[in-house]
């Protein structure tokens, strides 16, 4: 999977969560400055994650999960 597959797959995971779209983001938005995020939808964005790409996160994991890059470099990590 290339990494723009990558993007538009987790685009579409975050956007079920986002009241404003994300037609604007990058990978530097930040999950919660940025985009609103809360802790409950950070949960529910994880799980969905680990879903969508059959991986496990661990919560020691997501400490230095800020933007929406730092997810895609962890599924790419996971997925290697």
């Amino acid at each position: 999977m290339n990494r723009q597959e990558l993007w538009n797959r987790i685009i579409a995971l975050l956007d079920v969560y986002s009241d404003k779209g994300l037609g604007n983001c990058s990978e530097n938005s930040q999950l919660i400055a940025d985009i609103g995020f809360c802790s409950i939808d950070i949960m529910n964005i994880v799980n969905d994650v680990e879903d969508e790409f059959d991986i496990e996160i661990y919560d020691n994991e997501l400490e230095d999960v800020v933007t929406i890059g730092d997810v895609i470099k962890l599924v790419e990590k996971k997925l290697s």
